[in-house]
């Protein structure tokens, strides 16, 4: 296993815990690099193996924040750390040192069949900066409070819905409170815009099949959440073409 894909496992356990603090470490780890130094000191505890430290460098502004998460993490890498009879090293010491830290693009995927709505409003209650929302049909009042409360938070929050009865015939209205782009698909059929994506950060996006209605919670329904900057800016870039489409208004 090298160095990367300790990393990312170390990620993708933490991410499925229940750890109270999970969000911070997440978003303290992106920002930091994991290293391990091989020594040839013998542990004593298994035949001809070695000591081996794993160096987690992170920026001085965080390295106070990191230490705090430094128990659990010990925790978590003793939890997946690859002893076997064919490993020839042991885990011997988590050290968290500030340093530079080199470009580390973290890239995540993960598919939801089941309990979507509360994916997407942890996905949403975890956004620091924007939130670019493309949907065929939004009723769904549990993710629109969610919203309402990252918008007193000072977030970025603009929306391009398709232009039909359901979207307007809400107990709420989404354009009092944001910055809404109704698009009229117009052509010789009833068409409509049939987009299911949200863009947060720039750097996430959740698509699939999931309408955000009370209604698509009792279907049989797909999401992907999709931590990829290349796949987000993908998605901005057709969220500005729909906004500004000459439909949109």
């Amino acid at each position: 296993m090298t160095e990367k894909e300790f990393y990312e496992l170390l990620i993708q356990v933490i991410r499925r815990d229940n750890y109270i603090r999970k969000n911070e470490l997440l978003e303290l780890l992106k920002s930091s690099n994991l290293s391990c130094d091989k020594t040839y000191q013998f542990t004593r505890n298994k035949w001809n193996h070695y000591q081996e430290y794993i160096y987690i460098t992170t920026t001085p502004a965080n390295l106070i924040n990191l230490m705090n998460h430094k128990t659990y993490l010990e925790k978590k890498i003793v939890s997946i750390y690859p002893v076997n009879d064919d490993y020839e090293w042991e885990f011997w010491g988590l050290e968290i040192k500030p340093g530079k830290v080199e470009a580390n693009e973290y890239v995540n995927q993960e598919i939801h069949f089941e309990d979507i709505e509360s994916q997407i409003i942890e996905s949403i209650a975890n956004a620091k900066y924007i939130i670019w929302i493309a949907m065929a049909w939004f009723t769904n009042r549990k993710i629109y409070s969610v919203l309402i409360d990252k918008k007193k938070q000072g977030l970025n929050i603009q929306m391009v819905l398709d232009d039909n009865a359901k979207n307007h015939n809400t107990d709420f209205k989404l354009e009092d409170e944001f910055e809404v782009y109704w698009v009229k698909i117009q052509s010789r059929y009833t068409n409509i815009m049939h987009d299911k994506f949200c863009i947060i950060d720039l750097n996430k996006v959740i698509h699939g099949t999931f309408n955000w209605t009370n209604a698509a919670n009792y279907n049989k329904e797909t999401i992907s959440i999709d931590e990829n900057k290349v796949t987000a800016r993908t998605f901005a870039d057709e969220f500005m073409r729909l906004k500004l489409s000459e439909f949109s208004e």
